[in-house]
């Protein structure tokens, strides 16, 4: 009896400390479930849901799935890394293959949302109090990015949480977990190891060993996992895992799609990238100086964004890639503005909404042209090529103002400490 009311008294208070996160969690709830149920199966969806069908009644992925049927329709190739689908097939084995449903997955996928939420509250309640979260919890679940993941059913945030708690034991020092996290994002899409770059750089500015330590077991996580695929199956998992986007040009918003075709399939969207990494990890270095935690989450949304923007392809749902380094950075800046006498925030906080603004409303003109008239007009209308320029625009301007952000962060900082 006086267990219960202790903790009775525990959740009270709980709920009254917190009482603004719990009704914007509960309306939120709301939200994401109505958009979810609202049938949006895209193509990826439905395979993802039916590859992960068959691997939980025993089929080895790469090795024993090369084709799906669904009503009647061959569906390509699944050609994903194995973490996520494993991740469902483990939920369906548990609920029951048969009554494991499209809206049951996306069920899942909104826990997902809301976890990177909590973990988005957490960082910046921690560093900058709960109003300033509560109004980032918001801001993250609400836009436009993360309720279009919900309907269509993406899993890039999936993702995002373990590289948001990769990042989250790095500052708390927790280097073996912090590689443990990396390497599990990494076997949910390989495109994460981008976002470990920043702390790369802040090894070679800080400690080498820690960020060599991470990339380390991240390595060592991701290898271990892969390895029976790449036992039973070596060419089929290198092929699907890896080299899938090496020489396939969708019509998506990529600007190779409709300038530079024939680089496409060539190694140029890689050096160029590789070179825009080594000018903006330059930057950074000389720049940053990793006083406030939160920085190293700045110093990702000039890195992620400039790899969409010159990426080979870029559909809209690789969108929510940037947007909870875009939530912390403009929450950041927010908090510079208002509490450190840094004039020039204001004006890169409406640089960075003014880049998101510009994002929306290409990546959406785009979603709206490809649903009314497909892929086969989207070289020959031009309102796809201009809808794609508004998306990559606003990419490079949310780039350069952040990096602007981390530029003008150190000088911020000496004011401040001369003024002591």
């Amino acid at each position: 009896m006086g267990t219960m009311w202790h903790y009775s008294i525990v959740i009270n208070n709980f709920l009254q400390e917190n009482k603004w996160l719990v009704v914007s969690s509960i309306l939120n709830l709301v939200l994401q479930v109505i958009v979810a149920i609202i049938y949006f199966n895209p193509i990826d969806f439905v395979l993802q849901v039916e590859t992960a069908r068959q691997i939980a009644q025993g089929d080895l992925l790469y090795r024993d799935i090369h084709q799906i049927v669904y009503n009647g329709i061959i569906l390509p190739n699944p050609q994903y890394p194995p973490l996520y689908l494993y991740t469902l097939a483990a939920l369906m084995f548990v609920v029951g293959v048969d009554i494991f449903t499209f809206n049951m997955v996306k069920m899942f996928l909104v826990l997902i949302n809301f976890l990177v939420a909590f973990l988005i509250y957490h960082l910046i309640n921690t560093n900058y109090g709960k109003k300033i979260a509560l109004l980032a919890f918001n801001w993250f679940l609400l836009n436009p990015s993360t309720l279009g993941i919900t309907l269509g059913g993406y899993h890039e945030n999936y993702m995002l949480l373990f590289i948001l708690l990769a990042f989250l034991c790095f500052v708390q020092e927790r280097m073996t977990l912090s590689g443990i996290c990396f390497g599990l994002a990494l076997l949910i899409k390989p495109i994460a190891g981008v976002y470990i770059i920043p702390i790369l750089i802040w090894g070679l500015k800080n400690r080498r060993f820690a960020s060599f330590q991470i990339g380390l077991v991240a390595g060592l996580t991701f290898t271990l996992v892969s390895l029976p695929f790449l036992l039973l199956a070596p060419t089929e998992f290198i092929t699907d895992v890896f080299l899938v986007h090496t020489d396939r040009l969708d019509p998506s918003m990529s600007f190779y799609v409709y300038i530079f075709t024939e680089l496409s399939p060539t190694l140029f969207p890689f050096i160029i990238q590789l070179l825009l990494f080594t000018v903006i990890g330059v930057i950074i270095f000389y720049y940053m100086e990793f006083k406030d935690p939160l920085e190293i989450y700045v110093c990702v949304l000039p890195i992620v964004t400039i790899f969409l923007a010159f990426n080979r392809i870029l559909y809209p749902h690789y969108i929510p890639m940037i947007f909870p380094f875009f939530t912390l950075t403009l929450f950041y800046l927010i908090d510079r503005y208002q509490c450190r006498n840094a004039k020039n925030a204001l004006w890169q906080i409406y640089g960075i909404i003014l880049g998101l603004g510009m994002l929306y409303i290409g990546y959406i003109w785009w979603s709206i042209l490809w649903s009314i008239e497909g892929y086969q007009t989207h070289q020959s209308n031009v309102l796809f090529p201009i809808s794609a320029a508004m998306c990559i625009g606003g990419l490079l301007i949310i780039t350069f103002v952040s990096l602007w952000s981390i530029i003008t962060n150190t000088h911020v900082q000496e004011r401040n400490e001369s003024h002591v």
